[in-house]
């Protein structure tokens, strides 16, 4: 008797997973963002400047494309910082937030290798809506 109730609730809920699965690409479709149409992809090899407002926060320009990197908390003297480097896995290219680590210099602390929790490339527009010094 178990195995009859088990199979009709098996029964149920693929039906009901499948009606979901029916109606949420239809949802998913109205509220996806527009597609970018340049690519998220840069080499180091092509970073010419970077700004730094705060300890979390990186600017870099890569090209003609400018990128914002989120660290994954502070990065000791990101802010202060000369210079960094951008460490790249497994190559060179950087095409999100896991395949890069930057690289800063502390003062205080020595070589900090902060980890990137996400790495966006702005519009002209975003680049233009910038606070003065925060452009790279």
């Amino acid at each position: 008797m178990s195995k009859t109730i088990l199979a009709a609730v098996l029964g149920s809920a693929v039906m009901l997973s499948g009606a979901a699965a029916i109606v949420r690409p239809q949802v998913a479709a109205a509220e996806a963002p527009a597609a970018k149409k340049k690519s998220d992809c840069f080499f180091n090899s092509q970073v010419n400047n970077f700004t730094a407002p705060d300890d979390e926060i990186l600017y870099v320009k890569a090209g003609r494309t400018t990128y914002r990197m989120e660290m994954f908390g502070r990065c000791l003297d990101l802010d202060n910082a000369l210079n960094i480097a951008l460490e790249s896995r497994p190559g060179s290219s950087i095409c999100g937030a896991q395949d890069v680590t930057v690289i800063v210099q502390s003062n205080g602390m020595g070589t900090q290798r902060c980890m990137v929790k996400t790495l966006t490339a702005l519009t002209p527009a975003e680049v233009a809506a910038l606070p003065k010094g925060h452009k790279p």
